[in-house]
């Protein structure tokens, strides 16, 4: 496995862990809480930006000279790939979004709706990458 594939595997399992765990806060708290709880999504980003260095740091440390490898074309192409699905996703994303905000949501429901999509699209991208590493792409 690559030094790529372990970062998009980091991004994708800690994006996925972290996120999940602050959308679920989110959908629990409902309409209890009026605030728009950005104590909670600070957090949230710092424990996500921490957890991801210290283990892309770690595998870094463990495979050296993939870490200081430049990108290849192979590597440039699979992040191209990638790159377009994640835009596509988004895209739909935000076009679902300004629909859905023509009923006049709350705005903490729209904040993080946005979030949620460009979450949802990160970690397409990250998938997206490991599919085609592993195809050999």
């Amino acid at each position: 496995m690559s030094f790529r594939e372990k970062s998009a595997w980091i991004s994708l399992v800690s994006m996925s862990g972290i996120y999940g765990f602050y959308f679920w806060s989110v959908i629990h708290a409902g309409h209890r809480t009026g605030d728009i709880r950005f104590g909670g999504l600070l957090g949230t980003i710092i424990a996500l930006v921490v957890l991801q260095v210290v283990l892309t740091v770690a595998v870094a440390i463990f495979t050296p000279k993939e870490a200081d490898a430049p990108p290849d074309e192979r590597d440039k192409l699979i992040e191209l790939r990638a790159m377009r699905v994640a835009y596509s996703g988004l895209a739909t994303g935000i076009a679902f979004a300004c629909f859905f905000g023509a009923f006049n949501p709350p705005i903490v429901f729209n904040v993080n709706a946005l979030l949620f999509i460009l979450v949802t699209a990160e970690i397409l991208r990250c998938a997206c990458q490991i599919v085609q590493y592993r195809r050999g792409a």
